[in-house]
Parts: C-alpha cells; structure tokens; sequence
C-alpha cells in the first residue's frame, strides 16, 4: 500500500518457489542459498521479495530480503538484503532496497513489538557506512538500531518522499 500511495509501480511478496531457484542459481552476488539453509526453515522467519507490476520481467525477483525475530529479545534480524537492479538507474527499484527494506520492519516489528533491529556480518565496510546514513551504529561485525529510532528515519524517508 506505501509503495501504491507513493506512486512506486512495485509489488511486494513473499518468496516463492520461483524466486528460491532463481535466486540459489547465481542471480545474486550473496549466498542466498547459505541464507535459506541458515534460516529459511525457521519459524521465526519473514522474507520477502520485489518485483515489477507489470511488463516482461515482472515475475523476476527485482530485489529480496531475508530476516528473522527473535520473540524473547524482541529483536529483528536482517540477514539478506539484495538488490538484483542496482546498476539499473531508471528501474523503480534502484537505490530504494535497503529503505524499502527498513519499511517491511518497520511494519512487522510494529505488530509485534520489536525493541531493537540488528544487521549481523555486514558484507564490507562500505555497506556499514551506508547503513550508518539509516542509524545503525556499530561495525562489520554487527550493527544496531533500536525501533524508535528506526521510526523516526521511516517517517521522515516518507515525508520526503511525497
């Protein structure tokens, strides 16, 4: 529903049978099968991916996430964030995964009380400082947010986003 009021033409959806194998088959740059065998089966779990409304490729993943909550610590975990269009610059996806990303936990960890998003082993160190830019704070080993401030940079992407 952001994505339709912020007039983005992408959908949102779980991750299908069609998608694991593509995305276990060399599409991406991450281990993406390392991922669903790490975490794929849990049930603390959610993962997602997006794809274009319409035309010839709409039902190729354009990026996907993977990421897990942990009910005791009240904790969101992201795994896996990957964008498999950005080198793309006029797809509507590029330079919007991670944010559409820290929307989808936004959304979830509201529902569910969340406290705390932590991105564990980040790729590099460029990444973490990308991160940074959404206030994470830590390094490669491990980044943190609490959820309070994860709103106030949501609320704020949105608001410069209409």
């Amino acid at each position: 529903m952001l994505l339709d009021n912020l007039k983005i033409p992408l959908a949102v959806g779980p991750i299908n049978e069609d998608d694991y194998k593509i995305l276990t088959t060399g599409y991406s740059e991450l281990e993406w099968d390392n991922g669903f065998s790490r975490y794929g089966n849990r049930d603390d779990k959610f993962e997602f991916c997006i794809k274009l409304l319409s035309g010839s490729l709409k039902h190729i993943p354009a990026g996907a996430a993977l990421c897990t909550y942990d009910e005791k610590a009240s904790v969101i975990e992201i795994h896996f964030v990957e964008s498999f269009v950005r080198r793309e610059q006029d797809h509507p996806l590029f330079g919007r995964m991670f944010m559409i990303t820290l929307w989808a936990v936004y959304l979830f960890g509201s529902a569910v009380g969340c406290q705390e998003i932590r991105i564990p082993e980040a790729v590099n160190s460029q990444v973490v400082d990308y991160y940074k830019k959404y206030g994470f704070q830590g390094d490669i080993t491990l980044l943190t947010t609490s959820f309070v401030t994860l709103g106030d940079v949501v609320r704020s992407h949105i608001k410069s986003s209409r």
